[in-house]
């Protein structure tokens, strides 16, 4: 029985491991659990008019320009129809409600149907105060990948980098002077995943390994609190990573949150309890949350070369690998101890009676 839930559990990873890895990402998309890993990269390359106290830079991959104006002037972000759409500037970041801008950024690609009447590029702006500080944050569809496949010169050479939207630009008012943030859309081809997919299998099999002798609870304890280090790393990373608000930024992480706190309580389970066969199913349940949570929704990181992350690209692919392979391999180990091994047989009658008369 346990050699077939084994076995199961085996068969059901390896399926989700390869579909999420045999899935194509858009370059575009926006997932439920946040940014997503890209291999485009939306790189500003100069600001015009020059203004030491304007700064732009672009971020959440790409998804969104951010904008600080420090200085005495309004600074204005024309639409797509050339309208005033953002006005950042002493007073604060004002969106004008007539701009067409305002419609299509809620989208991350251009919304089909017709624009609603309300919104009229050649109407009177009409300005709304969205914020009381001096950056905006907006997505705008000239300065990211708008394709649902990648281009011809990608799929030709997806091993190269490739510059797919050269010099895209968003009109800019400094003052009375007219300028533009220019900047190119990059394809950055991601690295070769096999080297952390090994190195995964190699955590799974050693603890299982290690696990199969009689230092299985102190190895169950070592994995548990490396995972628990590495997906707190996990989480800060990609927690800092984006520019999506708290509350948007705790739902995204959920899962990851909620399995760091169960693998938390299994460790403690684990320690504290005389017989570790007690604790096996919590670590089992622990194990799960991880290699799913923390493993392969997040497998992409391994694929891609754009990371929503703060931490270093390779420490956050570390990260990934620990939770791929410590969890795979916890998970084996706990299943595989769910049952208590069977008592040794009571000795023979005569042999029972041998020992106690002897003097």
């Amino acid at each position: 029985m346990i050699v077939r839930l084994v076995r199961n559990l085996a068969v059901a990873a390896l399926v989700g491991a390869t579909s999420v890895i045999a899935i194509p990402t858009p370059a575009s998309a926006h997932g439920v659990g946040g940014l997503q890993p890209s291999n485009y990269r939306t790189d500003v390359k100069r600001v015009t008019p020059r203004d030491p106290q304007v700064h732009v830079k672009a971020v959440d991959l790409g998804n969104r320009l951010e904008l600080t104006n420090d200085g005495p002037s309004d600074v204005i972000v024309v639409g797509y129809q050339h309208e005033p759409y953002l006005r950042i500037g002493p007073a604060g970041v004002f969106e004008n409600t007539k701009s067409p801008a305002v419609w299509l950024n809620r989208a991350t690609r251009p919304t089909a149907g017709a624009l609603p009447d309300r919104y009229d590029a050649s109407a009177k702006p009409q300005w709304k105060r969205i914020s009381s500080g001096r950056t905006a944050r907006w997505h705008d569809h000239r300065a990211h990948w708008m394709g649902t496949s990648d281009p011809a010169v990608v799929t030709n050479s997806p091993g190269r980098t490739h510059v797919v939207i050269p010099n895209w630009s968003v009109g800019l008012r400094v003052g009375g002077t007219r300028g533009a943030i220019t900047g190119d859309v990059v394809w950055v081809p991601g690295p070769a995943p096999w080297p952390w997919f090994g190195a995964a299998a190699v955590l799974a099999i050693a603890l299982v390994l290690v696990s199969r002798t009689r230092f299985w609870r102190a190895a169950l304890v070592v994995a548990l609190s490396v995972l628990l280090v590495a997906e707190a790393l996990h989480v800060g990373g990609t927690w800092g990573g984006s520019t999506a608000t708290g509350w948007s930024k705790s739902v995204q992480d959920i899962y990851s949150v909620a399995g760091w706190v169960i693998t938390a309580l299994a460790l403690v389970f684990l320690l504290r309890r005389d017989d570790p066969y007690d604790a096996t199913p919590a670590v089992l349940i622990a194990a799960v949350f991880v290699f799913l949570a923390g493993g392969l929704t997040d497998v992409t990181e391994l694929t891609r070369s754009q990371i929503p992350s703060t931490l270093p690209e390779w420490l956050s692919r570390v990260t990934v690998t620990i939770a791929l392979g410590l969890g795979f391999g916890v998970l084996i180990a706990a299943a595989l101890r769910l049952r208590r091994p069977a008592p040794p047989p009571p000795a023979p009658a005569d042999e029972r009676l041998r020992l106690v008369d002897t003097p």
